[in-house]
């Protein structure tokens, strides 16, 4: 009979100082996936945070229409993907339960050990899809940081940088994730496909991450 699903916990709902605590407490969860995917959620916040100022400075000084709609496409979209990855925090969770789990199945027969290593490989495969979910969820936070930059309000300049480094730093983070689950599984097709979407996400990150160093450099970033 299969095993039961794991609860899925409440961590998005839960305060800021309770999370710290547990993440920092001797239970293995939250962990750094988790962890990960609250920075990436905070970057969207911050962007959404950017386009609410820019908005009201256009609101303010008669700016074009144009520049507004911009702005409050950015804003909803910066809302969007933090209500997606604030679930992806739980999600984590959940994940690593699995692995854990399939982890403490018994092997001491071929049978058993067979039936633990499918359950382990099954495991991985969630464990490999949340991160590559958060990590392709940084990535769209940083094309909204360029987006946005260009009519970034100067008082808000320093809350999209805080996002492009956040989001930076969780794309980072949560593609070593899944390359050091891609490794342990036994599905060599798999494990090839999983870092082939990791390269993939790898490129597109290295790539982003120079453009916005150069636009963050210019002289009218801050202007």
């Amino acid at each position: 009979m299969a095993p039961s699903p794991v609860e899925s916990p409440s961590y998005i709902d839960s305060s800021i100082r309770s999370f710290l605590v547990n993440l920092a407490g001797k239970s293995t969860e939250p962990a750094g996936g988790a962890a990960l995917a609250l920075a990436a959620a905070s970057a969207a916040a911050l962007v959404s945070l950017t386009c609410h100022a820019g908005i009201s400075a256009l609101a303010r000084g008669g700016g074009e229409a144009d520049d507004t709609r911009a702005l409050e496409a950015c804003q909803f979209g910066g809302q969007a993907l933090s209500e997606r990855i604030q679930h992806l925090i739980d999600e984590d969770v959940v994940a690593y339960h699995e692995v854990t789990r399939a982890l403490r199945l018994p092997h001491s027969t071929t049978e058993a050990g067979r039936a633990r290593k499918e359950a382990l490989d099954r495991a991985l495969r969630g464990a490999i899809e949340v991160p590559l979910e958060v990590a392709s969820a940084g990535l769209e936070i940083l094309e909204l940081v360029l987006d946005v930059e260009p009519t970034v309000h100067p008082p808000a300049f320093g809350d999209l940088a805080a996002a492009a480094h956040l989001a930076e730093a969780a794309v980072k983070g949560s593609l070593r994730n899944a390359l050091l689950n891609a490794a342990a599984l036994a599905d060599e097709a798999f494990s090839a496909e999983a870092r082939a979407r990791i390269d993939v996400l790898d490129a597109r990150l290295k790539r982003l991450a120079g453009m916005i160093l150069a636009a963050f450099e210019s002289p009218g970033a801050v202007e």
